[in-house]
């Protein structure tokens, strides 16, 4: 879990706090005016909830529910918003092999329900025709074809993220240079810095014992997620429509908090000689892993990517 420093001590630093996509979104703004940055706030919120009404599944008149309902041959034309968020989805799954997938809602649904036996559900799964290559995105329409009708978009964390994206442009349209944007504490994004640093103060700790500190951080204009097994068997391996129960957290830092929120799903799935390598090759994106799940995290128990900001 990534950790908001709590030892912000500034009489300048204002908190705004909003419910939206099932978890709260704080803002923290460093801005003389507080008035001001109360209205910055508030516009930030009202994008975050003008997404939500786009990008959740679980609202009947979305985009995304659209989507879910086409059948193969039918076209869709989609707004910039949606287009720009399956683009990005669409980029990691291809960078990741699979291992990031958008599509598995339905797999997801049955294990978070377990209205299934192991064995049925995994040979209902390994017959669908999942997969963001079964999706065709056109760049010069903004249109989506489907290639299969098996599919079930279910954004999560990565909506989340993408609206996090969003709220950090409109504050930078708001002259808000200073400010730190999380949600729920599994994702943070920070603009500009904290008087008295060089960026924002981040802490990251252990899974099983949130008292032992793993990491601290000076996030400079990027983004940081977190994943782990606090919350159950919610990370699903799209390649095996398995939940994965070896790895206890895992971190990635990029510039955008949608992209920081797939790779840290990703990486509670992938191989460590994998994101070594996927680090490597795409240098905007590092990562740090806790591999086994104990009270006492010891230096044997972490990898961190040579490309980590710590």
């Amino acid at each position: 879990m990534t950790l908001v420093n709590n030892k912000f001590e500034n009489k300048n630093l204002h908190r705004f706090s909003h419910q939206a996509m099932a978890t709260t979104f704080e803002i923290v703004i460093q801005f003389d005016d507080k008035e001001y940055a109360e209205q910055a706030a508030t516009a930030a919120f009202e994008e975050i909830d003008r997404l939500e009404e786009e990008l959740s599944r679980f609202e009947p008149n979305s985009e995304v529910t659209r989507i879910n309902k086409l059948t193969i041959g039918e076209e869709l034309q989609l707004s910039a918003d949606i287009f720009e968020c399956l683009k990005s989805a669409n980029h990691i799954y291809k960078i990741t092999n699979g291992l990031f997938d958008i599509t598995s809602g339905q797999i997801i649904d049955h294990w978070k329900s377990q209205k299934q036996s192991t064995n049925s559900l995994l040979e209902d799964f390994n017959s669908r025709k999942i997969g963001m290559d079964k999706i065709i995105l056109d760049e010069a329409s903004h249109s989506l074809n489907i290639l299969s009708d098996e599919l079930i978009i279910d954004l999560g964390g990565f909506g989340k993220g993408y609206a996090i994206d969003k709220a950090c442009e409109l504050l930078h349209d708001w002259d808000i240079e200073n400010a730190l944007l999380h949600s729920g504490g599994s994702t943070v994004k920070v603009i500009g810095k904290l008087t008295g640093y060089n960026g924002w103060p981040i802490s990251i700790s252990n899974p099983s014992n949130p008292t032992q500190t793993i990491a601290e951080i000076i996030l400079t204009n990027t983004s940081l997620s977190g994943s782990g097994k606090q919350k159950g068997s919610h990370i699903i391996n799209p390649k095996t429509g398995k939940p994965i129960i070896e790895r206890a957290g895992a971190w990635a830092m990029t510039k955008s908090a949608a992209q920081s929120d797939a790779m840290s799903t990703t990486f509670m799935i992938m191989s460590i000689e994998k994101i070594h390598h996927l680090c490597n090759t795409h240098n905007y994106i590092s990562g740090l892993v806790i591999q086994n799940d104990t009270k006492e995290i010891v230096n044997e128990n972490i990898y961190i990517s040579s490309n980590f900001q710590l």
